[in-house]
Protein backbone atom coordinates (compact mmCIF):
# COMPACT_ATOMS: atom_id res chain seq x y z
CA UNK A 1 0.00 0.00 0.00
CA UNK A 2 2.77 2.43 0.93
CA UNK A 3 4.64 1.75 -2.34
CA UNK A 4 1.55 2.22 -4.51
CA UNK A 5 0.68 5.53 -2.79
CA UNK A 6 4.24 6.81 -3.34
CA UNK A 7 4.13 5.79 -7.01
CA UNK A 8 0.78 7.57 -7.38
CA UNK A 9 2.19 10.78 -5.84
CA UNK A 10 5.26 10.66 -8.10
CA UNK A 11 3.02 10.11 -11.16
CA UNK A 12 0.89 13.15 -10.28
CA UNK A 13 3.97 15.32 -9.77
CA UNK A 14 5.38 14.24 -13.14
CA UNK A 15 2.15 15.11 -14.96
CA UNK A 16 1.98 18.48 -13.19
CA UNK A 17 5.57 19.34 -14.16
CA UNK A 18 4.92 18.46 -17.81
CA UNK A 19 1.75 20.58 -17.86
CA UNK A 20 3.52 23.64 -16.35
CA UNK A 21 6.40 23.24 -18.82
CA UNK A 22 4.00 23.11 -21.79
CA UNK A 23 2.07 26.21 -20.67
CA UNK A 24 5.11 28.37 -19.73
CA UNK A 25 6.82 30.35 -22.56
CA UNK A 26 10.52 29.41 -23.15
CA UNK A 27 11.70 32.92 -22.26
CA UNK A 28 10.04 32.69 -18.83
CA UNK A 29 11.54 29.24 -18.24
CA UNK A 30 15.04 30.56 -19.12
CA UNK A 31 14.61 33.55 -16.79
CA UNK A 32 13.46 31.29 -13.93
CA UNK A 33 16.46 28.99 -14.39
CA UNK A 34 18.85 31.96 -14.34
CA UNK A 35 17.33 33.36 -11.16
CA UNK A 36 17.33 29.94 -9.49
CA UNK A 37 21.02 29.39 -10.31
CA UNK A 38 21.94 32.63 -8.50
CA UNK A 39 20.05 31.81 -5.33
CA UNK A 40 21.96 30.23 -2.44
CA UNK A 41 21.38 26.54 -1.92
CA UNK A 42 18.74 25.85 0.72
CA UNK A 43 20.18 25.04 4.12
CA UNK A 44 19.09 21.80 5.68
CA UNK A 45 18.86 21.63 9.43
CA UNK A 46 21.40 19.10 10.70
CA UNK A 47 19.94 15.91 12.10
CA UNK A 48 20.66 14.62 15.59
CA UNK A 49 21.12 10.87 16.10
CA UNK A 50 19.35 8.56 16.11
CA UNK A 51 18.02 8.90 12.56
CA UNK A 52 17.79 6.97 9.31
CA UNK A 53 17.97 7.93 5.63
CA UNK A 54 17.26 6.00 2.46
CA UNK A 55 18.36 6.28 -1.15
CA UNK A 56 16.67 3.83 -3.47
CA UNK A 57 17.11 0.36 -1.99
CA UNK A 58 19.79 1.42 0.52
CA UNK A 59 18.79 2.31 4.09
CA UNK A 60 21.32 3.81 6.48
CA UNK A 61 20.94 4.51 10.20
CA UNK A 62 23.10 6.50 12.63
CA UNK A 63 22.43 5.57 16.27
CA UNK A 64 25.15 7.48 18.12
CA UNK A 65 28.15 9.69 17.39
CA UNK A 66 31.10 11.16 19.25
CA UNK A 67 33.99 13.37 18.22
CA UNK A 68 37.17 15.03 19.39
CA UNK A 69 39.87 17.12 17.73
CA UNK A 70 41.17 14.29 15.55
CA UNK A 71 38.36 11.78 14.94
CA UNK A 72 34.67 11.07 14.60
CA UNK A 73 33.11 7.88 15.94
CA UNK A 74 29.84 6.43 14.67
CA UNK A 75 27.60 3.56 15.68
CA UNK A 76 25.03 2.67 13.08
CA UNK A 77 23.79 0.23 10.48
CA UNK A 78 23.35 -0.06 6.71
CA UNK A 79 21.59 -2.53 4.40
CA UNK A 80 19.20 -2.81 1.48
CA UNK A 81 15.51 -3.49 1.79
CA UNK A 82 16.02 -7.10 0.76
CA UNK A 83 19.47 -8.09 2.09
CA UNK A 84 22.95 -7.09 3.30
CA UNK A 85 25.27 -4.78 1.40
CA UNK A 86 28.29 -6.05 -0.56
CA UNK A 87 30.41 -3.22 0.89
CA UNK A 88 30.31 0.19 2.52
CA UNK A 89 32.87 3.01 2.55
CA UNK A 90 32.51 6.16 4.65
CA UNK A 91 34.39 9.34 3.78
CA UNK A 92 35.28 12.40 5.83
CA UNK A 93 37.49 15.25 4.61
CA UNK A 94 38.47 13.20 1.57
CA UNK A 95 39.65 10.19 3.59
CA UNK A 96 37.80 6.94 2.75
CA UNK A 97 37.28 4.42 5.55
CA UNK A 98 35.87 1.01 4.55
CA UNK A 99 33.59 -0.83 6.98
CA UNK A 100 35.23 -4.22 7.53
CA UNK A 101 33.62 -5.43 10.78
CA UNK A 102 29.89 -6.01 11.03
CA UNK A 103 27.70 -7.25 13.87
CA UNK A 104 24.14 -8.53 14.01
CA UNK A 105 21.25 -6.07 14.32
CA UNK A 106 18.12 -8.27 14.35
CA UNK A 107 16.19 -5.29 15.76
CA UNK A 108 16.68 -3.57 12.38
CA UNK A 109 16.24 -6.50 9.97
CA UNK A 110 13.05 -7.60 11.74
CA UNK A 111 11.36 -4.36 10.60
CA UNK A 112 11.91 -5.13 6.89
CA UNK A 113 9.39 -7.68 5.63
CA UNK A 114 11.31 -8.47 2.42
CA UNK A 115 14.76 -8.78 4.06
CA UNK A 116 16.60 -12.06 3.49
CA UNK A 117 20.00 -13.11 4.75
CA UNK A 118 22.16 -12.62 7.83
CA UNK A 119 21.23 -9.69 10.12
CA UNK A 120 24.88 -8.51 10.16
CA UNK A 121 24.27 -4.88 9.25
CA UNK A 122 25.56 -3.03 12.34
CA UNK A 123 28.89 -1.22 12.51
CA UNK A 124 31.11 0.84 14.79
CA UNK A 125 33.63 3.00 12.96
CA UNK A 126 36.40 5.47 13.78
CA UNK A 127 36.90 8.17 11.13
CA UNK A 128 40.12 10.20 11.29
CA UNK A 129 39.74 13.91 10.69
CA UNK A 130 41.29 17.08 12.09
CA UNK A 131 38.75 19.61 13.32
CA UNK A 132 39.08 23.32 12.51
CA UNK A 133 38.30 25.92 15.18
CA UNK A 134 37.34 29.60 14.86
CA UNK A 135 37.24 31.57 18.09
CA UNK A 136 36.84 35.25 18.88
CA UNK A 137 38.16 36.75 22.12
CA UNK A 138 36.88 40.13 23.30
CA UNK A 139 39.25 41.76 25.79
CA UNK A 140 38.34 44.88 27.76
CA UNK A 141 40.60 47.33 29.57
CA UNK A 142 39.99 50.89 30.76
CA UNK A 143 36.68 51.02 28.93
CA UNK A 144 38.17 49.87 25.61
CA UNK A 145 37.34 46.57 23.92
CA UNK A 146 39.58 44.65 21.54
CA UNK A 147 38.48 41.69 19.49
CA UNK A 148 40.98 38.98 18.58
CA UNK A 149 39.99 36.31 16.06
CA UNK A 150 41.87 33.02 16.22
CA UNK A 151 41.77 30.09 13.82
CA UNK A 152 43.58 26.82 14.53
CA UNK A 153 43.52 23.12 13.80
CA UNK A 154 42.75 20.49 16.40
CA UNK A 155 45.68 18.62 17.92
CA UNK A 156 46.33 15.26 19.50
CA UNK A 157 47.06 15.27 23.23
CA UNK A 158 50.65 15.44 24.37
CA UNK A 159 51.75 11.89 25.16
CA UNK A 160 52.33 11.56 28.91
CA UNK A 161 55.46 10.11 30.45
CA UNK A 162 54.64 6.73 31.99
CA UNK A 163 55.82 3.13 32.31
CA UNK A 164 54.41 1.65 29.09
CA UNK A 165 53.66 -2.08 29.34
CA UNK A 166 51.99 -2.50 25.94
CA UNK A 167 54.42 -5.33 25.05
CA UNK A 168 54.61 -6.96 28.50
CA UNK A 169 52.23 -9.79 27.61
CA UNK A 170 54.37 -10.63 24.57
CA UNK A 171 57.38 -10.87 26.87
CA UNK A 172 55.43 -13.25 29.10
CA UNK A 173 54.46 -15.40 26.09
CA UNK A 174 58.09 -15.59 24.93
CA UNK A 175 59.30 -16.65 28.38
CA UNK A 176 56.66 -19.40 28.63
CA UNK A 177 57.44 -20.81 25.17
CA UNK A 178 61.23 -20.62 25.35
CA UNK A 179 61.33 -22.28 28.78
CA UNK A 180 58.53 -24.81 28.08
CA UNK A 181 56.55 -23.76 31.15
CA UNK A 182 53.25 -25.18 32.39
CA UNK A 183 50.78 -22.30 32.00
CA UNK A 184 47.31 -21.65 33.41
CA UNK A 185 44.92 -19.07 31.95
CA UNK A 186 42.24 -17.72 34.28
CA UNK A 187 39.28 -16.58 32.20
CA UNK A 188 39.82 -18.79 29.15
CA UNK A 189 36.26 -18.71 27.81
CA UNK A 190 35.87 -17.08 24.38
CA UNK A 191 32.97 -14.64 24.57
CA UNK A 192 33.78 -11.10 23.41
CA UNK A 193 33.27 -10.31 19.69
CA UNK A 194 36.55 -10.70 17.84
CA UNK A 195 38.26 -12.58 20.68
CA UNK A 196 40.09 -15.86 20.11
CA UNK A 197 41.70 -18.63 22.09
CA UNK A 198 45.09 -17.78 23.57
CA UNK A 199 46.01 -21.46 23.63
CA UNK A 200 47.60 -21.07 20.19
CA UNK A 201 49.99 -18.42 21.59
CA UNK A 202 51.79 -21.08 23.64
CA UNK A 203 53.00 -23.77 21.23
CA UNK A 204 56.19 -24.22 23.24
CA UNK A 205 54.48 -24.58 26.63
CA UNK A 206 54.78 -27.91 28.41
CA UNK A 207 51.05 -27.64 29.10
CA UNK A 208 48.24 -25.09 28.72
CA UNK A 209 45.17 -25.31 30.97
CA UNK A 210 42.15 -23.04 30.51
CA UNK A 211 40.10 -22.19 33.62
CA UNK A 212 36.79 -20.30 33.69
CA UNK A 213 33.58 -19.81 35.67
CA UNK A 214 31.54 -21.28 32.78
CA UNK A 215 32.40 -24.06 30.29
CA UNK A 216 33.25 -23.73 26.61
CA UNK A 217 35.47 -25.48 24.06
CA UNK A 218 38.59 -23.63 25.23
CA UNK A 219 38.05 -24.27 28.94
CA UNK A 220 39.53 -27.39 30.55
CA UNK A 221 38.49 -26.79 34.16
CA UNK A 222 35.35 -24.98 35.36
CA UNK A 223 35.18 -23.37 38.78
CA UNK A 224 35.39 -20.32 41.04
CA UNK A 225 38.77 -18.57 40.87
CA UNK A 226 38.46 -17.64 44.55
CA UNK A 227 38.99 -21.37 45.26
CA UNK A 228 41.62 -21.99 42.58
CA UNK A 229 43.83 -24.25 44.70
CA UNK A 230 40.93 -26.67 45.27
CA UNK A 231 40.98 -27.58 41.58
CA UNK A 232 44.75 -28.01 41.19
CA UNK A 233 47.55 -29.57 43.16
CA UNK A 234 50.05 -27.28 44.88
CA UNK A 235 52.85 -25.99 42.65
CA UNK A 236 51.05 -27.32 39.56
CA UNK A 237 52.08 -24.42 37.29
CA UNK A 238 55.13 -22.39 36.30
CA UNK A 239 53.05 -19.48 34.94
CA UNK A 240 49.54 -18.10 35.50
CA UNK A 241 47.89 -15.25 33.59
CA UNK A 242 44.63 -13.42 33.00
CA UNK A 243 43.44 -10.78 30.52
CA UNK A 244 40.58 -8.46 31.51
CA UNK A 245 39.57 -10.71 34.41
CA UNK A 246 40.66 -9.08 37.68
CA UNK A 247 37.95 -6.41 37.44
CA UNK A 248 35.35 -9.22 37.56
CA UNK A 249 36.82 -10.98 40.61
CA UNK A 250 34.83 -9.99 43.70
CA UNK A 251 37.81 -10.52 46.01
CA UNK A 252 41.01 -10.14 43.95
CA UNK A 253 43.18 -10.32 47.08
CA UNK A 254 41.88 -13.86 47.60
CA UNK A 255 42.76 -14.75 44.00
CA UNK A 256 46.31 -13.44 44.47
CA UNK A 257 46.66 -15.74 47.48
CA UNK A 258 45.27 -18.69 45.48
CA UNK A 259 47.66 -18.06 42.58
CA UNK A 260 50.53 -18.24 45.04
CA UNK A 261 49.36 -21.72 46.07
CA UNK A 262 49.32 -23.21 42.57
CA UNK A 263 52.60 -21.62 41.39
CA UNK A 264 56.08 -23.02 41.76
CA UNK A 265 58.63 -20.88 43.58
CA UNK A 266 60.11 -18.66 40.85
CA UNK A 267 56.91 -18.98 38.80
CA UNK A 268 55.52 -15.98 36.91
CA UNK A 269 52.08 -14.42 36.94
CA UNK A 270 50.85 -11.83 34.43
CA UNK A 271 47.64 -9.84 34.64
CA UNK A 272 46.22 -7.09 32.42
CA UNK A 273 43.11 -5.26 33.55
CA UNK A 274 41.40 -1.86 33.38
CA UNK A 275 42.53 1.47 34.77
CA UNK A 276 39.45 3.16 33.26
CA UNK A 277 36.82 1.39 31.17
CA UNK A 278 33.05 1.47 30.55
CA UNK A 279 30.87 -0.66 32.78
CA UNK A 280 30.45 -4.17 31.37
CA UNK A 281 29.44 -7.72 32.33
CA UNK A 282 27.13 -6.29 34.97
CA UNK A 283 26.54 -6.89 37.80
CA UNK A 284 29.98 -8.50 38.16
CA UNK A 285 32.09 -5.50 37.22
CA UNK A 286 33.71 -4.78 40.59
CA UNK A 287 37.09 -3.03 40.30
CA UNK A 288 39.47 -0.71 38.44
CA UNK A 289 43.23 -0.79 39.11
CA UNK A 290 46.30 1.42 38.85
CA UNK A 291 49.73 -0.11 38.38
CA UNK A 292 50.51 0.79 41.98
CA UNK A 293 47.37 -1.08 43.07
CA UNK A 294 48.53 -4.21 41.21
CA UNK A 295 51.90 -3.98 42.96
CA UNK A 296 50.09 -4.06 46.30
CA UNK A 297 47.92 -7.00 45.20
CA UNK A 298 51.02 -9.03 44.22
CA UNK A 299 53.33 -7.79 46.98
CA UNK A 300 55.90 -9.52 49.24
CA UNK A 301 53.39 -10.27 52.03
CA UNK A 302 51.46 -12.34 49.44
CA UNK A 303 54.68 -14.05 48.34
CA UNK A 304 55.44 -12.05 45.17
CA UNK A 305 57.83 -9.45 43.87
CA UNK A 306 57.11 -7.18 40.93
CA UNK A 307 59.11 -7.79 37.77
CA UNK A 308 57.44 -4.95 35.90
CA UNK A 309 54.18 -3.01 36.17
CA UNK A 310 52.77 -0.07 34.27
CA UNK A 311 50.00 1.35 32.11
CA UNK A 312 48.91 1.24 28.47
CA UNK A 313 46.57 2.98 26.02
CA UNK A 314 46.62 6.65 27.14
CA UNK A 315 43.15 8.21 27.17
CA UNK A 316 41.41 11.50 27.82
CA UNK A 317 38.81 11.31 30.55
CA UNK A 318 36.08 13.86 31.22
CA UNK A 319 32.43 13.91 32.33
CA UNK A 320 29.69 14.47 29.75
CA UNK A 321 28.51 17.56 31.63
CA UNK A 322 30.90 20.17 33.00
CA UNK A 323 31.80 19.76 36.65
CA UNK A 324 32.79 23.11 38.14
CA UNK A 325 36.50 23.26 38.85
CA UNK A 326 37.28 20.35 36.50
CA UNK A 327 37.58 22.30 33.23
CA UNK A 328 41.10 20.96 32.68
CA UNK A 329 40.32 17.35 33.53
CA UNK A 330 40.65 16.12 29.92
CA UNK A 331 44.20 17.52 29.78
CA UNK A 332 45.41 15.29 32.63
CA UNK A 333 46.80 11.88 31.66
CA UNK A 334 44.45 8.94 31.92
CA UNK A 335 44.77 5.33 30.75
CA UNK A 336 42.58 2.48 29.60
CA UNK A 337 44.68 -0.39 30.87
CA UNK A 338 47.22 -1.50 33.43
CA UNK A 339 49.30 -4.66 33.75
CA UNK A 340 51.78 -6.43 35.99
CA UNK A 341 54.32 -9.24 35.69
CA UNK A 342 55.24 -10.66 39.10
CA UNK A 343 57.33 -13.58 40.35
CA UNK A 344 56.55 -15.90 43.24
CA UNK A 345 59.39 -15.62 45.75
CA UNK A 346 57.91 -17.27 48.84
CA UNK A 347 55.19 -19.52 50.21
CA UNK A 348 52.56 -17.95 52.44
CA UNK A 349 51.30 -19.79 55.51
CA UNK A 350 47.67 -20.94 55.36
CA UNK A 351 46.72 -18.79 58.34
CA UNK A 352 48.31 -15.67 56.83
CA UNK A 353 46.04 -13.29 54.91
CA UNK A 354 43.16 -15.71 55.38
CA UNK A 355 39.77 -14.55 54.06
CA UNK A 356 37.39 -17.42 54.70
CA UNK A 357 34.38 -16.02 52.91
CA UNK A 358 32.30 -17.64 50.17
CA UNK A 359 31.53 -15.67 47.02
CA UNK A 360 27.76 -15.86 47.69
CA UNK A 361 28.28 -14.12 51.03
CA UNK A 362 29.96 -11.20 49.29
CA UNK A 363 27.79 -10.66 46.18
CA UNK A 364 24.56 -12.30 47.32
CA UNK A 365 23.17 -15.75 46.55
CA UNK A 366 21.08 -14.52 43.61
CA UNK A 367 23.96 -12.73 41.86
CA UNK A 368 25.76 -14.52 39.04
CA UNK A 369 28.30 -13.56 36.42
CA UNK A 370 26.39 -13.02 33.13
CA UNK A 371 26.72 -16.06 30.88
CA UNK A 372 26.97 -13.97 27.68
CA UNK A 373 29.73 -11.67 28.98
Amino acid sequence: MEGSEQASREGFRGRARRLVKRLTPPSIRDWARTVASRLPAPRREPRTPPFRVSRGEVILGIDESWSNDWAIGLRGWALTRTGPLDGLVLEVDGTPVPITAWHARPDITATLKDYRGEPRCGFNVHLPRVSQHRLTFTATQSGHASRVAVRFSGARPIRPVFSDVTTLFNEFITTVNENHLRVLEIGSRIVSPGSASKRVLFPGAAAYIGFDYYPDANTDVVGDAHRLSEYFAAHRFDAVFSISVLEHIAMPWVLAREINKVLEIGGLTFHATHFAWPMHAMPWDFWRFSDEGLKVLFSPPVGFETVKAGLFHPARLHPDALVAGQEGMALAPGFCGTAILAKKVAEVADDTLAWDTEIDEVVGESSRYPLDA
